[in-house]
C-alpha cells in the first residue's frame, strides 16, 4: 500500500493520551520515530482516567516472587487458568525497572508501607506500592501527578497530538498487518492516517458503555467513575483485525455510590473507599464505626472487605428468589463518621465520573439531596431504606456486643475497627458494584503486540494500558494499573519505533 493512499503518514501513531499512551509516544520519540498522538477528546476537557489517579504505582521486590504472586491472582481455588510465564516476567521486570525510569525522566516518588493486597496469595510481600510526588513541572496539568510529569514529557518533546480526533478503524494491507487508522475529527470529516512502523492502541477499556457491560460483565450493570469517553472503541478496532480477547469478564472493582438525578449525572459512580470509613487514625477512639448490610439488612462480610475485590461479595444470586440481594449494599454509620468529613476521597480533587462533582465538606448539600439517608435510630433509617427494621436493629445491636467483646465471632472482623455504632442520629448510602476502569480487552503478550485468535500476532498492532490488562481475576495491589501503563507503554512504544514491517 503506498502512501499516496493516505490523507498522511507518520512512523508511529498512538491512540489515546493518558498514562500509557503518553509513555509509548515518549519512547517512540526518543527511539526516533515521527509519532502521532491522537486523543479523542478535545484539548478543553481532556480527563482521561490517568489524570485523576491517586499517583501510586506498584514495584516488585523480588521479581520471581512477584511473578508467583501474580499467577497465583488468576486462580485463587486450584482452578486452571491462563498463565503466561514469559509474559508475567515480563511484567515483573518491567515494572521493577519503572522507579529508575521515572527518575532518569525528572520524577520523584515515596515508598510506601503498602504491599500485595491479597495476603492469603502466596508471596504478596513481593510488590510494594510507592508514590509519585508532586512537582513544579507536573503541576501545569492538575490531578495525578504521574500523569502530569508524563504530558510534560509529551510537550517538551514536541510530539504532535491531535485532540478531538476519534479513531474509528484500523487499515490493513495483503498480509493483514496494521497500516494506519481511520479518524474522524470531530467535525464530521474523515481521514486516513498512515502508520509506516505500528500503530499503538492506548485507548482506554468499556466503562462508559453499558451495553458491553451487560454483554462481558458477571453483574446486571456495573457504575464506574472513570472516564465515559472510555466506550469499549478500541477493542471494537482490534476485533476487526481478528483480535482475540481476554480478561473482559473481570475488573478491579470497589463498592460505589450512584445518584440518579438531582443535579447529578446518574448512570456511573462515585468512589466511596478510603476517607476514614472504617478508622485510619491510630487512636481507636476517634475512629468512626461502620458496617455494610445486604437487602435483608444483614451483615456479610468483614468490614471494609479487600479494597479492589470485596465487590466480588456482591455478585451472588438468590436464584430461588431471582434477586441480586447485596445490590444495594447498604454502608450505615452514625454521626461520628458523618462529622469526620467528606464522604469520598478528596486526594485527588472533586468526585464523580472523572471529578464533575465537588462534594460538600460536611456531607450537608448531599444529605439534603437525598443521596444520604439519616434518622435518629436504626429502625426509622431501615424504613427510609425499604429495610426490615428489625433486621437492621438487630444487625446493629449485635455488631455494637462484638465491639463490646472486642471479638467479632460472626464474621471475623478486624477488633482494631470494632468501633460502636451508639450515636444519636444514623445514616446511610445504597452501594453498588463498580470502579475506576475495566481491565478486559485484546490479548497482548510479552512484546505487547495485540494477538489474534490463534495466537500469532497482528502486524505492527501494540497496545498498552487498561485496553486488555495482564491483570486478572484479582487486581494485584493499589498502583496496579499505573505501572503497567508505564511498563507496557514503554515496551509497546520501543517495539512500535523499531517494526519495519511496513515501512515501504
Amino acid at each position: 500500500m503506498s502512501g499516496t493512499e493516505f490523507d498522511r503518514t507518520v512512523d508511529v501513531v498512538v491512540l489515546g493520551l493518558g498514562d500509557a499512551g503518553a509513555v509509548a509516544a515518549v519512547t517512540a520519540h526518543d527511539a526516533g520515530a515521527q509519532v502521532l498522538v491522537l486523543e479523542k477528546q478535545t484539548a478543553e476537557r481532556h480527563r482521561p482516567n490517568s489524570r485523576y489517579a491517586a499517583g501510586f504505582f506498584l514495584v516488585p521486590t523480588d521479581v520471581d516472587a512477584a511473578c508467583r504472586y501474580l499467577a497465583a491472582s488468576y486462580a485463587v481455588s486450584g482452578e486452571d487458568a491462563v498463565v503466561e510465564p514469559e509474559l508475567i516476567r515480563t511484567w515483573a521486570v518491567e515494572t521493577a525497572a519503572n522507579p529508575a525510569w521515572l527518575t532518569a525522566h525528572g520524577g520523584e516518588y515515596s515508598v510506601l508501607d503498602l504491599h500485595g493486597e491479597h495476603d492469603t496469595l502466596p508471596d504478596h510481600g513481593s510488590v510494594t506500592v510507592h508514590r509519585v510526588l508532586p512537582s513544579e513541572r507536573a503541576a501545569r496539568w492538575p490531578g495525578c501527578p504521574l500523569f502530569g510529569l508524563l504530558r510534560s514529557l509529551v510537550d517538551d518533546r514536541g510530539i504532535e497530538v491531535r485532540f478531538g480526533t476519534a479513531a474509528t478503524g484500523l487499515i490493513t494491507g495483503p498480509d493483514g498487518g496494521v497500516r494506519g487508522v481511520r479518524v474522524d475529527d470531530g467535525g464530521g470529516r474523515a481521514q486516513r492516517i498512515g502508520a509506516r512502523r505500528g500503530v499503538v492502541l492506548a485507548v482506554g477499556g468499556f466503562e462508559g458503555d453499558p451495553g458491553m457491560q451487560r454483554q462481558f460483565l458477571p453483574v446486571p450493570r456495573a457504575w464506574f467513575y472513570g472516564s465515559q469517553d472510555n466506550t469499549g472503541d478500541g477493542i471494537r478496532m482490534a476485533q476487526q483485525v481478528g483480535a482475540e480477547l481476554w480478561h473482559m469478564n473481570v475488573w478491579p472493582g470497589h463498592f460505589v455510590a450512584r445518584f440518579p438525578g438531582n443535579g447529578y449525572s446518574g448512570g456511573t459512580g462515585i468512589d466511596l473507599w478510603g476517607t476514614g470509613r472504617f478508622g485510619p487514625d491510630p487512636d481507636r477512639a476517634a475512629n468512626p464505626g461502620a458496617i455494610f448490610v445486604d437487602g435483608a439488612g444483614q451483615r456479610f462480610l468483614a468490614e471494609p472487605g479487600r479494597q479492589h475485590a470485596a465487590h466480588l461479595e456482591l455478585l451472588g444470586m438468590d436464584a430461588q428468589r431471582l434477586t441480586h440481594p447485596r445490590i444495594p449494599t447498604w454502608w450505615i454509620f452514625d454521626e461520628r463518621r458523618f462529622d469526620k468529613g467528606p464522604l469520598v476521597p478528596t486526594y485527588s480533587g472533586p468526585a464523580g465520573p472523572v471529578q464533575d462533582y465537588t462534594w460538600s465538606a460536611d456531607n450537608v448539600a448531599e444529605l439534603e439531596r437525598g443521596w444520604i439517608h439519616g434518622a435518629p435510630d436504626p429502625s426509622s433509617l431501615a424504613e427510609l431504606c425499604g429495610l426490615d427494621p428489625t433486621a437492621l436493629t438487630e444487625s446493629v445491636r449485635r455488631y455494637n456486643a462484638s465491639c463490646a467483646a472486642g471479638h467479632d465471632e460472626h464474621l471475623g472482623r478486624a477488633a482494631s475497627t470494632l468501633v460502636p455504632l451508639d450515636g444519636r442520629r444514623f445514616f446511610a448510602v445504597p452501594l453498588y458494584p463498580g470502579g475506576s476502569h475495566t481491565v478486559g480487552g485484546p490479548r497482548r503478550d510479552a512484546r505487547a503486540r495485540v494477538l489474534a485468535v490463534g495466537g500469532d500476532p497482528v502486524l505492527n498492532l501494540y497496545s498498552a494500558g487498561e485496553l486488555g490488562s495482564i491483570h486478572g481475576l484479582l487486581y494485584p495491589a493499589g498502583g496496579a494499573s499505573l505501572a503497567e501503563c508505564m511498563a507496557f507503554g514503554r515496551i509497546a512504544g520501543a517495539a512500535a519505533a523499531a517494526d519495519r514491517a511496513c515501512a515501504s
